[in-house]
């Protein structure tokens, strides 16, 4: 069940269901009419905002998820440490969206497979590179601009092995 009551101990999103849809309306994309589904995906992004590196401090150290935040200005306007940023419930939706057709938060594995063969052992060969499968959200940086210490998090390595 999806609570995003800040001052709640069972927070764990910052967007509601309601908000999703609403996003995805406005936007053209389409959603599973079934809630359920739909506060499946919210959490998957959850997961994956919670693996970001924010800007500022924690509002409380009781607090169960990263925001609210103190100390985080965005253009130089500070960010009520009271408050979800909107862009930020955005980038919730929009990853959940996602979250329907990527896994956002692959196992990383070797390279790409350049040979396979099966005699009576099995045979797997990796071409060695890093960064093949390499997903990235380029919209994402720009919703969390100001609010995240870097732009690297916005990228990260899908492989089938």
């Amino acid at each position: 069940m999806i609570n995003n009551d800040p001052d709640s101990p069972g927070f764990n999103s910052y967007a509601s269901v309601d908000e999703l849809k609403a996003f995805a309306s406005a936007r053209g994309y389409e959603l599973p009419p079934e809630n359920a589904l739909c506060e499946q995906f919210l959490i998957q992004a959850m997961d994956y905002l919670e693996s970001v590196e924010w800007r500022g401090s924690r509002s409380s150290s009781e607090q169960p998820l990263m925001w609210p935040r103190n100390g985080v200005a965005v253009d130089g306007v500070p960010v009520n440490k009271s408050v979800i940023p909107a862009r930020l419930k955005s980038a919730q939706c929009r990853l959940a969206i996602e979250a329907q057709e990527t896994d956002l938060n692959p196992t990383k594995s070797g390279g790409a497979v350049t040979l396979e063969r099966v005699e009576g052992a099995v045979t797997v060969q990796y071409d060695g590179s890093g960064n093949d499968g390499t997903v990235t959200f380029p919209w994402l940086s720009t919703l969390l601009r100001g609010l995240t210490k870097g732009a690297s998090v916005f990228n990260f390595d899908v492989r089938r092995g």
